[in-house]
């Protein structure tokens, strides 16, 4: 070929992967957009979302990037909220909150570009494991309208799990085999691995399950050595977001992520989600598609290939009790709370593997199969009615009546599992009242300082109106002074006369510590970029 005709075909290829990249935006923007056309997001989780975008993008104005305390939650009594909750959906949605001005806004334009990440990072994964741009395409808009993603989306309102499965293909494309295998791609799937760990820790256990299992079924044949380093330095990279949420959940009210609606044990499928008869319906039908997309996928693949369809049914079994038996047996797993989230992992790797096979009509039928369930109607029956909005700039009560379109009391109320350990919310915010008759604020409340003073006739316990968290230091008069816990409260010992208290929110060691992690990895990643333009690439086996 002369070098003309290869510089064309080089330029109608680039013009034929940019005009897919376009196409992949429209549907995905389609998907996520579609639907809110009647409304913005009203599912479960849509409230939580909506107020931290707005608490974070608050923090942000009043000067505080990197806040682990929201000073509007619960009553004005403030909430350690940030510490318990990923870093990666708490900066997209305080940008998105601080960038249209409005919470509830924000958690609307996430839910339309979550679809486009989905399919562009389905197409970039596929590309890499050298699958033919017709059938890439095809898969990556089938990605995009996943059911399990668009129940995730659209009647959940599970964002930040919505957004791990977006990214998912990227990571799975970084860890499962032949990758990684050079030094470069185990940087690579450190990053996504990271991205994952960022973004929600059930997701990214799950896809370093899988990608374990791949690798130990492989044997001699697998990279175990290489995937145990892109790990540790994934889990480095991420630290400043997970060790924060690991620390919370002994910190705080954890054992809640266990109990109750979370219990394992209630959500296994096809007979789990028994208080929500129409979700149930739609994860059983997402579960068969799956099943049959999987089914397909074996049949076709290569040997190599059937390996991982043979990882997604072991995925999927897992949100079954054929697998069951597990979540009572290995430590940990519990806190996956819902075994139905394994459905969008083996749903990933069911797409990833049907790409790879060899028979065309099957493949068709494989992502028919797949989207059938999208037939039932699920986006349009949990949107939120017109009303205020949530903006960044607004104080805190008035913030709390427009939350009160989502159905919540006009209190900003933390999830209880994010509640301090020891604090009973109800008996809390009654001594919040009283608290407030007893200490004035000199300024408003602050995501990291309170200020206040209080004159008390007679001396004794004087409570702050703020819920009683390790981060808190307290000085009187200028002298650091220590606080007990009364009635869920921050409370002091004072004399009797005029005091000015000042309150600070400060790191907690897991805060530091994963700071310092994430920092260390990163100088680590460019020290070691920077090593390898002064020498030969080196392999895994020569680190």
């Amino acid at each position: 070929m002369s070098t003309g005709s290869a510089r064309t075909a080089s330029r109608d290829a680039g013009r034929a992967v940019r005009l897919a990249g376009a196409g992949l935006v429209a549907w995905g923007l389609l998907v996520g957009g579609f639907p809110l056309l009647s409304g913005a997001p009203g599912g479960d989780d849509a409230y939580y979302h909506a107020m931290r975008a707005q608490q974070e993008a608050r923090c942000w104005l009043l000067g505080v990037p990197y806040p682990r305390w929201y000073p509007d939650l619960n009553g004005g009594l403030g909430g350690p909220e940030p510490r318990a909750y990923p870093l990666i959906p708490l900066v997209v949605h305080g940008l998105l909150a601080a960038t249209t001005g409005d919470g509830i806004c924000a958690i609307s334009v996430a839910t339309a570009l979550i679809p486009v990440v989905a399919g562009l990072a389905m197409m970039f994964a596929l590309r890499r494991r050298g699958i033919g741009l017709s059938f890439a395409l095809a898969a990556s808009a089938t990605w995009a309208a996943a059911p399990y993603l668009v129940v995730a989306l659209h009647e959940r309102a599970a964002l930040a799990e919505a957004i791990a499965l977006a990214a998912l293909p990227l990571a799975l494309e970084a860890l499962l085999p032949p990758e990684p295998r050079d030094r470069r791609s185990v940087v690579r799937g450190a990053v996504f691995l990271a991205l994952m760990l960022a973004t929600q820790l059930p997701v990214a256990v799950m896809a370093g399950a899988v990608a374990a299992l791949c690798h130990i079924a492989r044997g001699r044949g697998g990279r175990s050595g290489s995937l145990l380093l892109a790990g540790g330095i994934g889990l480095c990279l991420a630290a400043a977001s997970w060790l924060p949420n690991v620390g919370s959940v002994w910190r705080l009210q954890g054992e809640n992520l266990v109990g109750a609606g979370y219990r394992w044990q209630d959500n296994l499928l096809p007979g789990g989600v028994g208080a929500d008869a129409v979700l149930a319906g739609h994860l059983n039908l997402a579960l068969a598609a799956i099943a049959v997309l999987l089914v397909l996928a074996a049949a076709t693949a290569s040997r190599e290939s059937r390996l991982l369809a043979g990882a997604g049914l072991v995925a999927l079994a897992l949100a079954t009790p054929l697998l069951g038996w597990l979540y009572g047996r290995v430590p940990g797993l519990a806190f996956l709370q819902f075994p139905w989230r394994w459905l969008g992992v083996a749903g990933c790797i069911g797409l990833m593997t049907l790409a790879g096979g060899n028979r065309k009509v099957v493949r068709v039928v494989g992502l028919v199969a797949f989207v059938l369930p999208l037939a039932v109607p699920v986006a349009f029956r949990w949107r939120l009615a017109d009303g205020p909005p949530m903006r960044p700039s607004d104080p805190g009560p008035v913030v709390a009546r427009a939350a009160a379109r989502f159905g919540v009391p006009p209190i900003l109320p933390s999830l209880p599992a994010y509640l301090p350990r020891g604090v009973d919310f109800q008996r809390a915010l009654g001594a919040g009242g009283r608290a407030r008759q007893e200490v004035r604020s000199e300024e408003p409340a602050r995501p990291d300082r309170v200020v206040m003073t209080a004159n008390p006739s007679s001396g004794g316990i004087l409570s702050i109106p703020l819920l009683a968290d390790d981060g808190w230091s307290v000085e009187i008069d200028g002298r650091p002074a220590g606080w007990s816990n009364v009635d869920g409260l921050v409370s002091v010992s004072v004399a009797p006369g005029q005091h000015r208290i000042v309150a600070r929110q400060s790191l907690l060691p897991e805060d530091v510590a994963g700071l310092a992690l994430s920092l260390t990895a990163v100088a680590g990643i460019l020290g070691l970029s920077w090593l390898r333009r002064r020498r030969p690439p080196l392999t895994v086996r020569d680190l």
